[in-house]
């Protein structure tokens, strides 16, 4: 069957590396970010045009990223007559319900905005998450936590705060026609540091707190009609505090909740959130990591591209998530550090920069597609991934080491093409298009020094 212009094989010694397909995993959805607080920002640009160049860098599979999920939050809206507004920059999301028994669906105009110009652009799975409640649900009267880091909902608040999360979920899917797959009421809520006076929003939620809103949230959801929206949760900074509270929850919560999201921010117990998520019947996404890597502010900057790649690939190899959500795309530059993948000023004028952490996300998402299988490797340092539908393969290896020759192993595969596309992203180039030549049993791939590097195959077949 095949037909290469030079029918060699490759030497496959101990060297070589192998993809292994039968120990991948399947319903792999796609790549998204969150859309606090940079769309609160350039949500409200008054040159649009400017903005859809944006969302087209961002969300477009031919000419952006080619990210297909968003995390839209649900605001819950400092005190106006708060004196010292702590909020960051974009932070100060506003609220639905501005007091109690008073609504304004015209609020968040800005995020809103952003979030129906992505899924115009082929964004296909939208979540909802909340921060925190509304500050007159809270204890602290501040949505940026309680004064000790505690418990910041009101006890007598909780089937309010349920009702107000669900009843954003209705009047969207009602007045936008946007359906939230799910809503998640929680964001790292066993974490300590959510206290007065932060500088972004956020409540703690004790392990029987947790329990509590996350049923009720599920009850209102399914006393409204909204069966089409689950429940996810806990959203844990820690994959190990993921798994502490998963442990913790009892039977009900679990049966409540249908995905599970975690952070990967810190923790080891990738491997242990992938089992319980498989054990219990749950989807399980990465629904939140960013890095800004150890350099000075520079948007060349190289070492938060090697941190990127290297997450993602270990996330993908030990988590095994069905999703993996970047947390803003767009950072503040006023903010003066490397995370994001473009930069603009949130506290005036409307342009943007793009940086080296573009181009690094661009070698996984443009290329790893949703609806791939997920293939480890036996290299610590590179992923791939299958399509069947499009007979692609795709491999992405980092190397943070001095350069070197790679061999891949391809007996699990058969094909006809002699050729492969590679792309690479370097500190001298961005996604640098070339060559790599094939052979009947392999492919041998260079991978310069501090780069990262995407094979992509098409016309490829696993063998039967």
């Amino acid at each position: 069957m095949v037909n290469h212009k030079e029918d060699k094989a490759l030497l496959l010694d101990e060297t070589a590396i192998h993809l292994t397909p039968e120990e991948g995993y399947d319903g792999f959805e796609g790549w998204g970010t969150s859309l606090v607080w940079w769309t609160n920002i350039l949500g409200q640009w008054s040159d649009t045009e400017r903005l859809d160049e944006v969302l087209d860098l961002i969300f477009d599979r031919e000419q952006g990223l080619g990210l297909n999920i968003v995390r839209y939050n649900i605001g819950g809206g400092e005190d106006p007559g708060i004196v010292n507004n702590t909020l960051r920059p974009g932070g100060d999301i506003p609220g639905f319900q501005p007091s109690e028994n008073s609504w304004d669906w015209e609020a968040d105009a800005g995020q809103r905005k952003v979030l129906l110009g992505a899924l115009a652009r082929g964004v296909n799975i939208a979540e909802a998450f909340s921060n925190s409640p509304p500050y007159w649900m809270t204890v602290s009267g501040s949505v940026t936590g309680a004064a000790d880091g505690g418990n910041n909902l009101k006890e007598e608040y909780y089937d309010a705060f349920a009702d107000y999360l669900t009843e954003v979920v209705k009047e969207y899917k009602e007045r936008y026609g946007v359906t939230f797959r799910t809503l998640n009421p929680l964001n790292e809520p066993a974490s300590g540091w959510w206290r007065k006076g932060n500088i972004q929003e956020g409540s703690h939620f004790s392990l029987d707190k947790q329990m509590e809103i996350l049923q009720k949230v599920a009850s209102s959801l399914k006393s409204k009609g909204l069966t089409a929206t689950g429940v996810s949760a806990p959203d844990e900074n820690s994959v190990d505090e993921t798994l502490e509270m998963l442990e913790g929850y009892d039977a009900d919560t679990i049966e409540s909740i249908s995905q599970i999201n975690t952070h990967t921010y810190n923790g080891s117990s990738l491997a242990e959130v992938r089992d319980f998520a498989k054990e219990n019947g749950k989807h399980l996404w990465m629904s939140e990591f960013g890095t800004g890597g150890s350099g000075p502010h520079d948007h060349q900057d190289m070492s938060s591209v090697m941190e990127l790649a290297e997450r993602i690939i270990f996330d993908l190899r030990m988590l095994q998530p069905a999703a993996w959500v970047y947390w803003q795309a767009i950072e503040d530059e006023g903010a003066n550090n490397n995370w994001g993948f473009i930069h603009s000023d949130f506290s005036g004028g409307e342009s943007y920069e793009i940086t080296k952490q573009y181009y690094a996300m661009a070698n996984f998402s443009r290329f790893i597609l949703p609806g791939s299988r997920i293939l480890p490797t036996d290299d610590g340092r590179s992923v791939a991934a299958y399509l069947e539908e499009k007979q692609q393969l795709t491999v992405v290896v980092r190397n943070e080491q001095a350069e070197k020759e790679l061999i891949y192993d391809l007996t699990p595969f058969e094909f006809e093409v002699s050729t492969a596309k590679v792309y690479r992203t370097t500190a001298a180039g961005n996604l640098k298009e070339g060559e790599a030549e094939l052979r009947r049993n392999g492919v041998k791939l260079t991978v310069p020094q501090q780069s990262i590097t995407t094979l992509v195959i098409s016309g490829i077949q696993l063998k039967k």
